[in-house]
């Protein structure tokens, strides 16, 4: 009984492998094999008959259900450049303790801003750059009622 269960597990991995094997073959087909005597640009990979067909059967196979993904694309833009720039701001916030870091996080998880953390020795500041002058300004005063110095400048 010892020697057929020892036997047992690699005679099932190896049926498992040869299965496997076989049915990688059998979904995947052959693909064709190029001559590497031959130049490649000397003959065309698709054929014109067959490069003008599809189009034209397009129709049809949308009648059978089926859908292809968007090729082309086509956009028309206003060649007129737009008189207004938007002003990009920066806010630097010069940080003292864990606690003001914490504070300031918080802050920032309400308003979504993506934020710099730069540390050089036991300086922490954090840089804020944004378009929206009010959502900053907003932010500067709330964090001057945790006693927190931030400075707002254009960029």
């Amino acid at each position: 009984m010892r020697r057929f269960a020892y036997w047992l597990f690699p005679t099932i991995a190896i049926f498992v492998a040869v299965f496997v094997v076989a049915f990688m073959i059998e979904i995947n087909p052959n693909v064709p094999v190029v001559n590497e005597d031959e130049d490649p640009h000397s003959k065309s990979l698709i054929s014109d008959e067959h490069s003008r067909g599809w189009m034209n059967d397009l129709h049809l196979d949308e009648e059978k259900g089926y859908f292809y993904p968007v090729n082309e694309l086509s956009i028309q833009t206003d060649d007129t450049p737009s008189d207004v720039k938007t002003q990009k701001y920066h806010l630097m916030v010069h940080l003292k303790d864990s606690y003001e870091f914490f504070c300031l996080k918080q802050e920032l998880k309400k308003t979504k801003f993506s934020y710099l953390l730069n540390q050089e020795g036991d300086l922490l500041s954090v840089e804020i750059d944004s378009s929206d002058h009010n959502a900053l300004s907003n932010l500067v005063t709330k964090l001057k009622t945790y006693q927190i110095s931030a400075t707002l400048s254009p960029l």
